[in-house]
This record gives C-alpha cells, sequence and structure tokens, in this order.
C-alpha cells in the first residue's frame, strides 16, 4: 500500500464550529432551553452529534459558547480618550442589546436562573468580554491620566452596559426611535464620566479663555 492510497480520517471543515453556533442560536431562539438539544442542532448544521460532543461537554457548554460568541468584541475600539471610546462602546452595545442576539442573552440569564446545569457552565466562565474589553479601555484612560487610578473598570462598564440594557428593555416598542438615540447615548456617557472625576485631555490641553 503506497502512502497516497492510505486513509487519514476526514480533514476538519475549516466553519463547522460556526455552523454549530449558528444552528445552537438558532434552536434556541425557535424552541428555548426547554428545547434544545444537541440532537437538533447536528441536524440543523449538518455534522453528526459526535463532532458536537468532541468540542463541546454538554449542551449547556455549547448554548452558553453560541449565544456569548455572538456578544460584540469591543477590544478593537480606541479612538484616543475614554470620552470617544466609551461613546462608541455605547453604540455598539446599544445596538447588539436591539437585536435577536442581544434577546438571547437575556433570555440566557434568566434560564440560568431555573436551571442549575446553565448556572454552572456560566459560573465558570462568568465574566462576559464586554467587560474584559472595556477594562482595557479604561486602563488606558488610567494609563493617559484621564482617571485617578483607584476607579474601577469593571464600574464604568458594568453602568454604561447595564443603564443601556435597561433602557432598551423599558422602553415601549412604539417609543424606540425616539428613545434610543445619539443624544442618549452622549448624555449617559457624560453622566458616568463626570462622576467617575474624568479629565478630558482635550479641554486640558486648551488655552485658557
Amino acid at each position: 500500500m503506497t502512502s497516497s492510497s492510505r486513509t487519514v480520517g476526514r480533514p476538519r471543515e475549516p466553519d463547522l464550529d460556526e455552523r454549530v453556533l449558528d444552528a445552537a442560536r438558532t434552536v434556541y431562539g425557535d424552541r428555548g432551553w426547554s428545547g434544545f438539544t444537541v440532537d437538533e442542532v447536528a441536524r440543523r448544521a449538518g455534522v453528526g452529534k459526535g463532532s458536537l460532543y468532541l468540542r463541546w461537554p454538554n449542551k449547556a457548554a455549547l448554548l452558553v459558547d453560541a449565544v456569548r460568541s455572538a456578544a460584540p468584541s469591543v477590544g478593537n475600539i480606541n479612538l484616543g480618550n475614554l470620552e470617544l471610546d466609551l461613546r462608541e462602546f455605547a453604540r455598539q452595545w446599544m445596538a447588539f442589546v436591539r437585536s435577536v442576539e442581544g434577546s438571547m442573552v437575556t433570555r440566557l440569564s434568566m434560564d440560568r436562573q431555573s436551571n442549575e446545569e446553565l448556572a454552572a457552565v456560566i459560573g465558570e466562565h462568568d465574566y462576559p468580554d464586554y467587560i474584559r474589553s472595556t477594562r482595557a479601555l479604561v486602563r488606558r484612560a488610567i494609563e493617559r491620566g484621564e482617571l485617578d487610578h483607584s476607579v474601577k473598570p469593571t464600574l464604568i462598564a458594568d453602568l454604561v452596559a447595564g443603564a443601556i440594557t435597561t433602557h432598551v428593555r423599558s422602553t415601549p416598542p412604539g417609543l424606540a426611535e425616539v428613545a434610543h438615540t445619539e443624544s442618549y447615548v452622549t448624555e449617559l456617557v457624560d453622566t458616568v464620566l463626570r462622576g467617575v472625576g474624568y479629565r478630558n485631555p482635550s479641554a486640558q490641553d486648551s488655552p485658557a479663555s
């Protein structure tokens, strides 16, 4: 037998993970946690169930990965100062919370309260990526002298993301286009920054009138 005739198994499909995660989000959106099964995700993704278990140990791990992977990444925001960075983060977060994927994050948080399997998986990775990314924005601001070292980066992330999430969820659908505006983003970020003693570098560099 020549080397060319030997079988080495099927190569891994490069888009397999994303297909599976897309299918998992679809199943969860259609059926919720009670109807979420690995069999159905595998069927919709067009892969064998065994392939899923090679990557995710159980359906809870698969669902948490699928929902969280849809959240926006804000780690590449770097517009020169914290005010601009936070406004851009706020815009992206508002768009996400208003999206289907954002609704899934809220739904997952609610399902977690009544399901130990989900709670256990989320508890192992209980630090959402948006908080990690926002911490980087705040740390840069501290290094630039825009904030005191005593300011907690996670607090700023919670204040901005939490306020936007509550705002979107509590606004009646008929008022969404009026309420979810750039002026709200600006007012929110300005309020948070005043509360933490933000020092705008542009204002500091401006000559006194």
